[in-house]
């Protein structure tokens, strides 16, 4: 049996029930990678520990070690199945490899001024989508709510009500629990011109998926923001955390976290959101004898 069809057939209904589809995206992903180093498509034979850690260590000399990381967990989980189904003899063991622990960093209230300012500047339009007003409306809500930008993309018209927006729990990752934001005016004003459109969901997009990203990539680029993979949509989301933090708000409720712990090591930029004493500050001054 390929590794794509126990996937579709066993995995994904019992593992993947009332999961995103985002999420079994990234399993295709992963299958496919997996094959493509293989040379061939992967049947279950090769979730063999050997050839995984083999595999895993291939992927960190040209991934991030968080993507061999999200790899590892990935096939593992579809090893653990087959083996609870008695389609492998084994139950394969491939231990974690150590993560460098990244600090968050996050633009400047400025950096967040200048990207506004490029998505005012654009042009282009199609199906009654005016770039210039979905860009700037999507940033600032993503900016006002700390919300991803899956959530935000699937939100619907009638769950905007000035000045609240309402955020289901079937577009919110886990889909747990709706979540309501109160916005700015001037947030609010940008939101009633889309609001205003004959669309089913707020932030209806003209084109494929993948041109969000790219005009967001060129947003970043125009604010002079560099050109990291990393600086996109998601960055908004750390930037509001730390600065949220900043000025004594509770950045954990802001992203409806579960733990602290998961907020400070992947959201907050210490640069920005540190409001406690600093050791160069205490630490007493040290001079040369005289």
């Amino acid at each position: 049996m390929t590794l794509s069809q126990f996937f579709d057939d066993f995995y994904r209904p019992l593992r993947l029930r009332g999961r995103s589809a985002n999420t079994a995206r990234l399993y295709g992903c992963t299958i496919r990678a997996f094959g493509r180093w293989l040379g061939r498509e992967p049947v279950l034979e090769d979730l063999d520990e050997l050839l995984l850690a083999r595999y895993l260590e291939h992927r960190a000399t040209i991934r991030s070690p968080f993507t061999s990381e999200k790899e590892r967990t990935q096939l593992t989980a579809l090893a653990g199945l087959a083996w609870e189904r008695r389609l492998l003899a084994v139950k394969p063991i491939v231990l974690p490899a150590p993560l460098p622990e990244r600090v968050p960093f996050a633009w400047s209230v400025e950096d967040m001024g200048r990207l506004i300012a490029a998505a005012e500047a654009l042009t282009a339009s199609r199906d009654g989508v005016i770039l210039r007003d979905y860009f700037p409306a999507l940033l600032m809500t993503l900016w006002e709510t700390g919300e991803r930008i899956g959530a935000i993309r699937d939100t619907l018209v009638e769950d905007y009500k000035r000045p609240y927006l309402v955020v289901r729990a079937e577009c919110r990752k886990g889909r747990r629990r709706d979540r309501v934001y109160p916005l700015s005016e001037s947030t609010c004003d940008r939101l009633d011109v889309l609001a205003s459109r004959e669309s089913v969901t707020l932030f209806r997009w003209p084109f494929c998926s993948p041109y969000l990203w790219r005009y967001m990539k060129r947003l970043v680029a125009a604010a002079g923001l560099g050109n990291a993979r990393r600086m996109r949509f998601h960055q908004v989301r750390r930037t509001a955390a730390s600065h949220l933090a900043a000025a004594g708000g509770d950045p954990v409720a802001f992203l409806d976290h579960s733990s602290p712990k998961m907020t400070k090591r992947w959201y907050l930029d210490p640069r920005v959101a540190d409001r406690g004493a600093r050791a160069c500050d205490i630490l007493p001054k040290i001079a040369a004898p005289a």
